[in-house]
């Protein structure tokens, strides 16, 4: 489960995409994985990996190395050693050898931890070697294996063997450069000489190969249902306490929306995100009882005390398993729920849901760990991604729509723009959704001096040079999270020219990508669905000129993009609005972005020009 947007990322809420990380050098010489699935259904995986280091900076890069385990995998046979230049090789002994924890942001207990391995300081040159075995026992038969990395392969083997019954594989992404063999149960892919993944500004988290397999009788969304189903079974349902308080918190509401919406609100409120995930605990909840008494628990706590509260008051609730994430997606063709890593609630939408809720394939979809918002907002990280909802009789794969009306930037400029071309005047921000979410998040335990830095920050990413004063910022947690920022501005000579020729250009925050990137591009871009409406309204000196009315307009199923100058007497006003309606597009759907692209390219690099009696 994710945990809550960081105070920085508030402050950076309208910066460009992060730059990449320094590439490394390193070159994985051989990586050598076999998986034998054995007839009870555990897996024996057995890992060979040796890695050049081309670089002085790559052994801080793989050093140390992290194993992950847990109660249902284990971790055996661990050998490790690096080899010099010169032929000398140094065995890594057990003083390098540890055990960390793997808890996070939330996370007061996890089974899942990881044994390390630390290799010896050795030059530029060296390559290191490990060898181990894992054992698990899966709660759910499949697995998954990336095909590429982050740096070039000279060899690559993956073998999984002994599927039996149920098997099946599926590589997604392109084979490019692959070999793939099947076996009988089971599957081969041998590479040699595979590039390094390269990173690619608006793409998906992971952009290469990855190997899916599974056996079992689970192999479509109706069956992972049911099986999600019988493994949540045996947890203790309808508690009594449960019944109590979710009476105590509709009485006296009398329509159904206001139940759901009182519910939801108490649930985020009152039961604080913390994980223990141990063993089955990381699928299965704790009973809702308990998690009520107890007032903590995680996404799935969370999610089943709310589905008991909701049935108590007369509404028919079920868990959905998703995926929370803005970068990545279930593999809809593959059904596993290995995927998931969150889980919230959907109900039947009719006789509820209201215009611009979340609703899809029927179901409204409300997710109790959020602490902010009203049942109108659901957080972007789960719109446009496949949800499992599970109900007695299985499971059905639902796609979340997109919202991106709910997640505004709204920047409104009031200027006084003097003989000498300064602009003076009031700046307002209103940035509603997750920035605001996160925004809120972070004022927790910040220092005035600290949240005025940030607002400083976000502003000046806006505005450019400007000479900011005296911001200030409300917030409001109902409906959907939002922040209101005020700032007196000064814009050193906004307005060139003289005489009767004068121009100025407004500052350009593009949330779409260059034209020029679609070209021959093969991957998917990513976008962040929002509503960007900036209003300009700028008071001239007597006498000056201003600019002809005009207007640029753009609208396709990408989404759309509209500039409109218009001048009252000494008043100018300079509308732009870009609204981005889908997050993932293929190269299919290339032409319409790139029309998008193209209409905000074209205003922002526009000069308005001023010219008394001119064209």
């Amino acid at each position: 489960m994710r945990s809550p947007l960081s105070w920085f990322a508030a402050s950076l809420l309208l910066a460009a995409l992060p730059a990449a990380l320094p590439a490394m050098g390193a070159t994985i010489l051989e990586q050598s994985i076999e998986v034998d699935i054995r007839p009870d259904g555990a897996t024996v995986e057995r890992t060979r990996l040796q890695v050049r280091l081309d670089t002085p900076g790559d052994l801080d890069f793989w050093s140390p190395y992290s194993l992950y385990f847990n109660t249902n995998r284990t971790i055996e046979d661990v050998s490790a050693w690096a080899k010099t230049p010169d032929g000398k090789t140094i065995k890594v002994g057990r003083k390098d050898l540890d055990t960390v924890e793997a808890a996070g942001d939330g996370v007061l207990h996890s089974s899942t931890k990881y044994r390390t391995v630390r290799f010896p300081v050795v030059p530029a040159g060296s390559v290191i070697g490990l060898e181990h075995e894992a054992k698990e026992r899966p709660y759910f038969r499949a697995g998954l294996i990336p095909l590429a990395q982050d740096e070039p392969v000279e060899r690559l083997r993956v073998a999984v063997r002994g599927g039996g019954a149920g098997w099946r594989w599926r590589i997604d992404g392109s084979r490019e450069g692959l070999t793939v063999e099947e076996i009988p149960g089971g599957v081969i892919v041998t590479a040699t000489s595979l590039p390094a993944l390269e990173p690619t500004d608006y793409a998906p988290g992971f952009t290469g190969p990855v190997l899916r397999y599974a056996w079992g009788e689970e192999a479509d969304w109706g069956q992972v249902g049911r099986w999600y189903e019988r493994l949540t079974a045996p947890v203790a349902r309808d508690a009594e306490a449960v019944r109590r308080q979710a009476r105590e918190v509709t009485t006296g509401i009398a329509g159904k929306r206001e139940r759901v919406a009182a519910l939801l609100g108490y649930v985020q409120k009152a039961v604080r995100y913390v994980a223990i995930e141990v063993g089955i605990g990381g699928y299965q909840p704790f009973p809702p009882g308990a998690v009520l008494e107890r007032k903590w628990g995680d996404c799935k706590d969370k999610a089943f005390l709310l589905i008991d509260m909701l049935r108590e008051a007369g509404i028919e609730a079920h868990p959905a398993l998703i995926l929370l994430s803005e970068d990545e997606r279930v593999d809809a063709e593959f059904p596993s729920p290995n995927e998931f890593n969150h889980a919230i609630v959907a109900i039947p939408a009719e006789g509820i849901a209201a215009p611009g809720d979340p609703v899809a394939g029927g179901f409204l979809f409300l997710d109790p760990t959020q602490e902010l918002g009203s049942l109108r907002w659901l957080h972007p990280g789960v719109q446009d991604q496949n949800a499992l909802v599970v109900t007695r009789q299985g499971g059905v794969l639902v796609r979340t729509p997109i919202r991106q009306e709910l997640e505004t930037y709204r920047l409104e400029m009031k200027l006084a723009v003097a003989p000498e071309g300064d602009a003076r005047g009031e700046a307002r921000l209103e940035i509603a959704g997750d920035g605001g979410s996160a925004f809120i998040n972070g004022l927790a335990g910040s220092r005035p001096d600290e949240v005025e830095h940030v607002v400083r920050s976000i502003l000046g990413r806006l505005l450019p040079a400007a000479e900011i004063q005296q911001p200030k910022w409300t917030t409001s947690e109902t409906d959907v999270p939002t922040v209101t920022i005020t700032a007196d501005v000064r814009l050193p000579a906004f307005m060139s020219g003289a005489g009767s020729a004068r121009s100025f250009s407004l500052p350009q925050g593009s949330s779409v990508p260059a034209a020029s990137l679609l070209a021959d591009r093969t991957l998917p871009v990513l976008l962040t669905p929002a509503a960007h409406r900036t209003t300009w309204r700028l008071e001239l000196p007597e006498g000056w000129c201003p600019p002809k009315p005009d207007e640029l307009s753009v609208d396709n199923e990408v989404g759309a993009y509209r500039q409109t100058i218009s001048a009252t007497g000494r008043t100018v006003e300079i509308g732009r609005t870009l609204e981005i309606r889908r997050r993932w597009v293929d190269p299919a759907a290339f032409a319409p972005l790139k029309e998008l692209a193209l209409a905000d390219s074209r205003a922002g690099k526009r000069r308005i020009r001023m010219e008394c009696g001119g064209s």
